[in-house]
């Protein structure tokens, strides 16, 4: 018996749309046969830019923290759309998203798949033993029995999971990807234009390696100019770091349009992405990929899926983390290579059609829910 076109597909996040988590739109630009409800326990500010039906899971604080804690006060016909239907499939986002999504997901009856981005693969905390189990923790082993998959954006998460226990056969590398619409030819950057770096201010960012390496830098080349772009919790630091290195700049938060203004004029991205102490590691940062769209060089460091994208000499530069020598001569190799920079970029851009592309990607999501779906989804 199939159902109308559209069916709900529920897109589940704790907290919807945090400021850092744009990315999470990309799974959906191509949805031509579901379509996306978005619910989470709290909306951000950020939620203006949901294009689609907005749910709460519960009704007040006390009936939300019944729901996160215990998986009560779920009233199934909360979710059913104006003609009494209930969602097709429930996407989360993040592993825990995932536990907190799977009691709702078992109550409507409908396939649940997760999304694990990074540092929720790799946190040592998700595994930690604790005298009160985590909500992730009391439902993980539920989630292994009830997920349709595990959706990994990387081969890096995916073989971390792995290791962790999750079976094997439920685990699936999808890329997220990015828009395509517009990709810029690489060309000649000039002579003195700056290396970029953008990101937050956590460890698991590597910015105190990329300054250890500008000193270093500096010895051979002290007209090699950074400029870093972005803010966190270890900025005081950094800036104290970064004292007496005048090649150094900190930009602060940068807009969208700004931050496409600074990778047009910049000479090559830096990501020197590296494992926190805590554990905390990357998936595949998206910087990476919208680098490569706007025909910048990538120099970059072997950490998770980073290699999945940047192959050394062949679509940028590579060096392990955490090493500031390495890095240093791969900054100064940079500079030295003139045209064939331009060529690693050509490189880079079709491995990132082939993978990376966000409209595409999006339809094989799609797909991977549909063929999951007990009915048939009918196009009208």
């Amino acid at each position: 018996m199939p159902v109308d076109m559209a069916a709900d597909c529920f897109v589940f996040r704790d907290k919807l749309l945090l400021p850092s988590e744009g990315f999470i739109l990309n799974h959906y630009t191509a949805f031509d046969t579901l379509r996306p409800v978005y619910l989470a326990n709290q909306f951000g500010w950020r939620a203006t830019e949901l294009s689609g039906r907005q749910i709460v899971t519960a009704p007040s604080v006390l009936a939300r923290f019944a729901f996160k804690q215990f998986g009560k006060g779920i009233d199934p016909a909360r979710f059913c759309d104006v003609a009494g239907r209930a969602p097709g499939v429930m996407h989360a986002h993040f592993g825990r998203g995932g536990a907190l999504a799977l009691p709702l997901a078992r109550a409507l009856n409908i396939p649940l798949f997760v999304t694990f981005h990074g540092g929720d693969a790799t946190k040592q905390t998700h595994q930690r033993r604790r005298l009160v189990p985590s909500i992730y923790q009391r439902r993980l082993a539920k989630m292994h029995d009830y997920v349709g998959a595990y959706l990994c954006v990387s081969d890096f998460v995916a073989d971390r999971l792995r290791a962790q226990g999750f079976p094997q056969a439920k685990l699936r590398t999808h890329y997220i990807g990015i828009p395509l619409t517009e990709i810029v030819a690489p060309t000649a950057r000039p002579a003195n234009a700056p290396l970029l770096f953008v990101g937050r201010f956590v460890e698991k960012k590597g910015i105190d390696t990329v300054l250890k390496a500008m000193r270093l830098v500096d010895a051979s080349n002290p007209a090699i100019r950074l400029e870093i772009a972005g803010s966190g919790p270890l900025e005081r630091k950094l800036r104290a770091q970064a004292a007496g290195l005048p090649a150094v700049k900190f930009l602060g938060w940068q807009t969208s349009d700004q931050l496409a203004a600074r990778l047009a004029m910049c000479s090559a991205l830096v990501v020197p992405s590296q494992q926190a102490a805590n554990g905390d590691c990357e998936g595949l940062p998206t910087v990476v990929l919208e680098a490569l769209r706007a025909g910048v060089p990538v120099v970059a460091t072997r950490h998770a899926g980073i290699p999945e994208i940047i192959t050394d000499n062949e679509t940028g530069l590579l060096v392990d983390e955490r090493d500031p020598a390495a890095l240093a001569a791969a900054i100064l190799r940079h500079y030295g290579m003139g045209d064939k920079a331009q060529r690693l970029v050509s490189a880079g851009q079709k491995r990132l059609r082939a993978d990376f592309d966000a409209a595409q990607q999006s339809q094989r999501l799609q797909q991977i829910f549909l063929e999951a779906l007990p009915v048939e989804i009918s196009r009208h």
